[in-house]
């Protein structure tokens, strides 16, 4: 019974697998327009399939208010310490904002974000495709991760098909991890092991997130998951059907009654006889103008948005309204704000932690835990953020929190500052020599 029960589990863990890589498979394709078609197509015949892609829009505007106006963080408020300097170094090595942005599109596609540290030999940051990945962890604790498998198929340099698999497992002392790097050819089920090196941390050299919760499981939710896809996929079945409609019945179609073709003269003024008196002549017109069917694709777009939590507004539709004031813009956008204030708890508890190992890596202690400084998130006026900035500078904000909430890098307007002071000061001086 046990040996039943046990191969039954594992039947059920494979089948999970592969319905989240099928899943992540989907999504893709969506996200780069693939969708099905509603009918079938026939060569030579028009093609009367609609595909409106969004699915693009609604990952790219997920990554774009997460890290669209980048996140900045600090160790210690109003000074740049050494560990600071450090973090800056490499991240700017790494193209931070290109890094962030392919986590948070990873994420809104997959589920989930991996970044994975390299030592080559100074920290090397890659944002990994979450279908390489799999995660293994404790059958008690879905957070206690023991093994990260990276396995995908490429081309060596001699032109053969191959298998690559690296395996990060967490030693038994829990104080490293053992990677193993290895390869096989697609037709065969051995692997070879290619190399085998000690990461000598605690923590293993990848970090990860979920991009939205799901408390019950390891991997988290996507952006564009089978219910928003599916109406998707409605509003394209919805405007193809509106599309053959028109295709066939926009123009008027002339009959006849009561005469055959042979009969019917046309003048060479073009005036058409009908010599049988009883014979008719008319045009087949439609009777309606797809009023409802527009409605309907109106109601599943608005749909769309309530479920994908990306409202309208926010990819530039606002009719009819003047200048709107701060709570207003925030009615408006509430669904996605809430949505990515999500998003920043776990996005920015994995780069705490990614920057907590980046600093043990550099030899600066692993004790340390940054603070992370998001950006607004809502469409607001520059004059009024910056009588608020001045406000909030009255009330003792400091002007390095001040300058990073409105996009200014603090150390590089405190070099430039001094640079200007100084010439201002030379200036003086050479006025002085003159005499003036």
């Amino acid at each position: 019974m046990s040996q039943f029960i046990g191969a039954s589990v594992q039947q059920d863990a494979a089948q999970d697998e592969i319905l989240r890589l099928q899943r992540m498979s989907t999504a893709w394709r969506r996200y780069y327009g693939d969708h099905p078609d509603v009918f079938k197509r026939q060569a030579g015949r028009p093609n009367d399939n609609v595909k409106i892609n969004y699915a693009r829009l609604i990952v790219d505007k997920g990554v774009s208010f997460l890290f669209g106006r980048s996140v900045s963080w600090e160790l210690q408020e109003g000074e740049e310490t050494p560990e600071e300097q450090y973090l800056a170094q490499v991240w700017d090595a790494n193209r931070r904002d290109q890094i962030l942005h392919n986590l948070a599109l990873y994420g809104g596609i997959c589920g989930q974000a991996y970044c994975k540290i390299l030592l080559t030999p100074a920290p090397r940051l890659i944002a990994l495709n979450p279908q390489h990945v799999r995660v293994f962890w404790e059958p008690h604790d879905v957070g206690a991760v023991w093994r990260y498998r990276i396995e995908y198929p490429t081309i060596d340099r001699a032109g053969r098909a191959l298998e690559m698999r690296q395996e990060i497992t967490l030693a038994d002392n829990r104080q490293s991890w053992e990677i193993v790097d290895s390869w096989r050819e697609p037709a065969s089920r051995a692997w070879h092991e290619t190399q085998r090196e000690t990461w000598r941390y605690p923590f293993a050299p990848i970090a990860d997130s979920q991009n939205l919760p799901d408390p019950s499981a390891y991997y988290g939710v996507s952006d564009i998951e089978a219910d928003v896809l599916g109406v998707n996929e409605s509003i394209n079945f919805v405007l193809s059907n509106m599309r053959k409609t028109l295709r066939y019945h926009a123009h008027p179609k002339t009959y006849a009654t009561g005469i055959t073709a042979r009969d019917l003269v046309v003048d060479a003024d073009q005036t058409i006889i009908l010599p049988n008196p009883q014979a008719t002549l008319r045009n087949l017109e439609m009777q309606s103008d797809l009023t409802s069917s527009l409605e309907y694709y109106k109601h599943l777009k608005s749909a769309l948005h309530e479920i994908a939590r990306v409202p309208e507004v926010s990819t530039g539709k606002l009719d009819n309204a003047g200048s709107l004031s701060g709570i207003a813009l925030q009615i408006l956008y509430q669904t996605l704000i809430e949505k990515t204030l999500t998003k920043r708890l776990y996005y920015g508890e994995m780069l705490i932690e990614l920057n907590r190992r980046l600093l043990a890596i550099g030899g600066h202690g692993d004790q340390h835990r940054v603070t992370l400084h998001w950006s607004e998130l809502i469409p607001s006026d520059p004059k009024q953020e910056r009588e608020v900035a001045l406000l909030d500078e009255q009330l003792g904000v400091s002007r390095d929190t001040l300058l990073g909430r409105l996009g200014y890098d603090p150390a590089a307007e405190a070099a430039k500052r001094e640079v200007s002071a100084e010439q201002m000061a030379e200036d003086a001086l050479r006025a002085f020599d003159r005499g003036l």
